[in-house]
């Protein structure tokens, strides 16, 4: 519900800001970025993911190896900005996406498949960030910036089970599902430049951080790595927690709606 209830919260204020902004965009204004201090926005964003395989590789069985890892994150991302000559700040929703896995093999040090495996990892972040602009024209500025947030991590996993694998681990088919809260952080560099009337677009390249020492079990569930109950942490084979970073490096690219 504390989902739901944020991102409606955050799509009404852009989509508030964003209607707005198109209705006073029928009154031509000459732009200055110097002038500016409001804006609703919207982007997206791509790099590569620090998740690798932590959501499963420990957990996978003994002497079972996993054949497939996450290499990139994707994001979308809306929000109002503050500005002013010295600097800024940006309220923002995000939604990241660890690249989804499907058809992960499960093999054995003998080489006998026990299982496939697919797994979802994704996070809704809402965060604060302040920016400082380091140069600044008419149409245009540079800025540095850094965030501060709290994300909503979900996890998602469905094991297919083969015979051979069903009798080694003595599990059949199943599904897991977990959430957790993070704190979350990024740092970043970005230029904006004036696209029209008075929208910009935004170029971003930073690092994000997405920290995750344990998730808890939304269901009961009988895993290659022991029984789980519902609210009980999810554990690897060494009855240590499930951990991993969602984070990396990202680009992203931004339209600003100015008022």
């Amino acid at each position: 519900m504390r989902i739901r209830f944020v991102s409606l919260l955050l799509f009404s204020v852009f989509l508030t800001g964003l209607v707005c902004g198109l209705g006073e965009m029928a009154h031509a204004r000459r732009f200055d970025m110097k002038s500016e201090n409001f804006a609703t926005y919207f982007g997206g964003s791509f790099g590569p993911s620090n998740l690798s395989d932590g959501a499963f590789s420990l957990a996978a069985g003994t002497d079972v190896t996993t054949d497939k890892i996450v290499r990139s994150n994707y994001s979308g991302e809306v929000g109002i900005t503050l500005t002013s000559s010295r600097g800024g700040l940006r309220f923002s929703g995000e939604y990241i996406l660890g690249q989804t896995l499907t058809g992960v093999s499960g093999t054995h040090s003998s080489g006998t498949k026990y299982y496939d495996l697919t797994s979802k990892v994704s996070a809704l972040v809402p965060m604060v960030s302040a920016e400082a602009p380091i140069w600044k024209g008419l149409e245009s500025r540079a800025m540095i910036g850094g965030g501060l947030g709290y994300a909503f991590v979900s996890l998602d996993q469905e094991y297919t089970m083969t015979a051979a694998g069903a009798t080694a681990l003595g599990v059949s088919d199943y599904i897991e599902k977990a959430s957790t809260q993070a704190l979350a952080w990024r740092l970043y560099t970005s230029f904006e430049t004036l696209f029209v009337d008075t929208t910009t677009l935004s170029f971003e390249l930073g690092y994000r951080s997405i920290r995750v020492g344990s998730l808890q079990s939304l269901k009961d569930t009988a895993a290659i790595s022991g029984a789980q109950t519902k609210g009980s942490d999810l554990r690897n084979m060494d009855a240590s927690n499930r951990a991993f970073d969602l984070g990396g490096g990202y680009v992203s690219v931004h339209f600003r709606f100015y008022l």
